[in-house]
């Protein structure tokens, strides 16, 4: 007799178990669950066994082999298209000259196999169906038989209401090979859907045979879970791989079990694997090969495959975890918690009951798993990145999200507050600006709608209303991106400190949110009139009238769908003549090329945000970047600004400015509230409104009669580079500590990152918030010193990396 394993099944409902492997391959108690079909099969006689593969199918190939090693016979058919059940077993039709059995390799079972063969022959029958008996038949086919064994009423998956039998399908067959004739060749064609109906209706009895014994399909999470815990009983005939050391507690090969720990049956501790004293192994734990269990740790009802490290203390219940894990001290998983292979879980994190990581993630230390983590790479404590909050557009940054996370924020402010809202002209950015409102409003905050305004607009709006703060959406990137960022500001309409991130993270993570009354539940009105009133105060800081006289020729690149009638005005208020180029359709070359005909005064890019501005010269000069930054730096210096704030990556000509102007440059970390806080009294911060930037440059070249070309020369020359260097991100924190051991004795400083000063030069060391990745600035008194500096200290980052953690 031969028999046919169904083994091409993708396991969609036991993700993220079968992320990386087929359901047949998923392990019970240390065996996958098709080496326990196998043994089935071998003992029940039928040796020669044909596999049918479809989902990752060399990782069965690769484990299986010949079968030699299991005491069968196996070949191997490979659909390349799906083909069913039926149509599955119709392509190993040339293996097939004898009666067979058809059995899923993703399924445990113990049923006499030899007494249904019997059944079968004694009623001459073509095609018998194993059935057993369930409490819910629900999920599976149900049959009803008269006493003979006949079929005489079949219904796939029924609703309760048409439940007429608790007898189901186990998906096990006994064919004989004629059967194959009424399977189409190369075509999907299902067992029940198809086939046997189409033996009815041909006039083939169909027979039912009721199996006693244990049958589990492992249809879910919670019963692949109970299955083991089912073997561990004894509830299941099968061979458990190992010894049996004490009454329930089975104990593989080479595993090390250290006096004080505590084993409770039933339990099955898997080979090569290592518990140190002080453990606890509870009640249905599993654990496979190769695992170290620290000191401390605590596991019940828990299942653990292979090769993982579960630090000091860790705590799980009812968890499930795949392989190869790194679980630090003091983690903690609940009931029905599933974590992918090769995740990592910083010390003291938590991961919530029926929260599930798919393979791969990274969790922070003292971070708070609520949901599952299926496409971003890692889930940390800190949702404020530099600029705000981001995400990918309804995958992490949903309607739910956005609402929790301003209920956060609304638990920091006072009964009553008010919050300046607004967003791009994106319809889900709106969608994501109403989700805010209403968890403001939910903690008794009271919001004011602002409309679709840049952020530049909104830190006006804030001050101009006098709000508590202010919230601002917006997509990120070009076309086809799909991140959206949520950037908070406070009463100054510069971005949130520090301290308020972690107290709307803590609320966050905690669910800390404060659920205001009905009588004290926020209220919204409209600001109407923004862009007017800010357009407004923009041209209060320069002399209108010096520009008009001057007639600017200016070309423009920028997106008039988002800006509308807001620039043409402007810069008509202004008396400037204005050449629009599209930033949708023009390439940024074109706006040089327009600009080098030699008609215009100057050249205007800015992006769809307002924060972002790039000038081109009456020379076709290219100014953006480090250059543009000095010029802003000397416009507010001619300005009569006796502060100037830079990050710490700017070119040291700043202080050669300052000194000349007899002010003061203050060097801050590289982010927009470092930056913008020295200057909070300033109405505008330049280095983040290119509104406020263009008219100034307008106002100042009006008022020296200079060209911008000779504004710009003005400036010292300086040699300044950035080098962008991968790191993963658990190296960060070494690569640091290495560098800061290395440098002990040389000239450093530590505003934001570590920057190393050197004869004719400096490098500036800067771990990127939002990316793996390192920014090294740096700058010479010739490019090629620059070149030399940026890519020494990229190597030691490489180099570093290629350290071991003992190192």
């Amino acid at each position: 007799m031969k028999a046919v394993i169904l083994a091409g099944g993708k396991g969609s409902r036991l993700r993220p178990l079968t992320c990386n492997k087929p359901k047949p391959m998923v392990p019970l108690l240390g065996q996958p669950c098709m080496a326990y079909t196998i043994d089935l099969l071998q003992r029940s006689g039928a040796g020669d066994i044909a596999v049918t593969l479809q989902y990752m199918p060399d990782v069965i190939r690769g484990y299986f082999g010949d079968g030699s090693e299991h005491g069968v016979q196996i070949a191997y058919f490979e659909e390349t298209t799906p083909l069913g059940t039926a149509g599955s077993v119709k392509n190993a039709q040339e293996f097939l000259d004898e009666t067979f059995i058809v059995i899923s390799g993703d399924a445990l079972t113990d049923f006499n196999l030899l007494a249904a063969v019997r059944a079968h022959r004694e009623k001459g029958a073509l095609a018998t169906i194993i059935l057993t008996r369930v409490e819910t038949p629900l999920e599976f086919g149900v049959a009803i038989t008269e006493a003979d064994g006949r079929i005489t009423r079949f219904l796939e998956k029924p609703s309760w209401g048409e439940v007429f039998s608790d007898t189901v399908n186990t998906g096990i067959y006994i064919f004989e090979k004629e059967v194959l004739e009424f399977i189409p060749e190369d075509q999907e064609f299902d067992f029940s859907k198809d086939l046997f109906p189409k033996l009815m209706q041909n006039g083939h009895d169909l027979y039912g045979y009721v199996a006693e014994g244990y049958w589990s399909d492992i249809g879910n999470l919670a019963q692949y879970r109970q299955t083991q815990f089912d073997m561990l009983e004894g509830k299941v005939n099968c061979a458990i791989q190992g010894f049996r050391v004490a009454p329930k507690i089975w104990m593989g090969q080479g595993a090390q079990v250290a006096e004080g720990v505590t084993l409770e049956p039933p339990c099955y501790i898997g080979r090569d694997t290592v518990i140190e004293a002080g453990a606890h192994i509870g009640p249905y734990t599993v654990l496979g090969v190769g695992n170290v269990i620290k000191a401390g740790a605590s596991l019940k009802r828990t299942v653990v495959w292979n090769r993982s490290y579960l630090g000091d203390g860790v705590e799980l219940r009812g968890a499930t975890l795949c392989s190869q894990l790194n679980l630090q001290s003091h983690v903690a998983c609940f009931e029905g918690s599933v974590i992918g292979d090769a995740c990592s879980l910083g010390a003291k994190s938590v991961v919530k009951p029926q929260v599930k990581l798919w393979p791969g993630k990274r969790v922070q230390e003292g971070t708070v798993a609520h949901s599952s983590l299926i496409w971003g790479e890692k889930l940390e404590k800190s949702l404020f990145g530099l600029y705000g909050v981001q995400g990918i557009g309804n995958v992490d940054m949903t309607p739910d999200f956005a609402g929790r996370l301003a209920a956060a924020f609304g638990a920091a402010l006072p009964f009553g507050a008010s919050v300046a809202v607004a967003c791009d002209h994106d319809p889900f950015s709106s969608l994501i600006k109403r989700a805010l409102a209403a968890g403001l409003h939910s903690a008794g905050v009271n919001t004011i709608d602002c409309g679709a305004a840049t952020t530049p607009m909104l830190r006006y709006a804030v001050r101009c209303v006098e709000a508590e703060a202010g919230i601002q959406v917006r997509r990120l990137g070009p076309a086809g991106d799909d991140r959206v960022l949520i950037e908070c500001l406070d009463q100054s309409g510069i971005n949130i400190d520090k301290a308020l991130e972690r107290k709307i993270e803590n609320a966050y993570w905690q669910e800390d949110f404060r659920r205001a009354n009905l009588a004290q539940i926020g209220r919204n009105r409209v600001f109407t009139g923004l862009q007017e009133s800010y357009a407004a105060e923009l041209l209060q800081q320069v002399s209108v009238d010096a520009v008009k006289r001057e007639r600017f020729r200016v070309a423009m690149q920028y997106d008039p769908m988002l800006w509308g009638r807001f620039v043409p005005e402007l810069m008509e208020r202004l008396g400037c003549k204005v050449s629009v180029l599209d930033a949708r359709e023009a390439s940024q070359g074109e706006l040089q090329n327009l600009v080098s005909t030699g008609i215009f005064h100057l050249g205007v890019r800015f992006d769809d945000n307002g924060e972002e501005i790039a000038l081109i010269t009456d020379r076709s000069q290219m100014i953006e970047r480090d250059r543009l930054l000095a010029l802003q730096t000397l416009i507010q210096l001619i300005s009569g600004s006796d502060k100037v704030a830079v990050p710490v990556t700017a070119p040291s000509i700043i202080e050669t400015l300052a000194a000349k102007f007899g002010a003061l440059a203050v060097r801050t970390k590289a982010n927009p509230r470092s930056l913008m806080e020295p200057l909070r009294h300033q109405p505008f911060p330049m280095l983040y409104d290119a509104m406020y930037m263009l008219v100034k440059v307008l106002d100042t070249l009006a008022l020296s009669r200079l060209a911008l070309s000779e504004l710009v020369e003005s400036i010292p020359h300086f040699h300044l580079l950035r080098r962008d260097v991968p790191c993963p991100w658990e190296d960060k924190g070494r690569v640091m500590r290495l560098l800061i051991e290395e440098l002990r004795d040389e000239t450093v400083e530590l505003v934001d990152g570590i920057k190393v000063f050197k004869d004719g030069g400096w490098t500036l060391i800067l771990p990127d918030s939002d990316e793996p990745m390192f920014q090294v600035f740096a700058q010479g008194v010739t490019e090629q010193l620059a070149e030399e500096l940026a890519g020494m200290y990229a190597q030691k980052i490489r180099d570093y990396q290629k350290t071991s953690v003992r190192g």
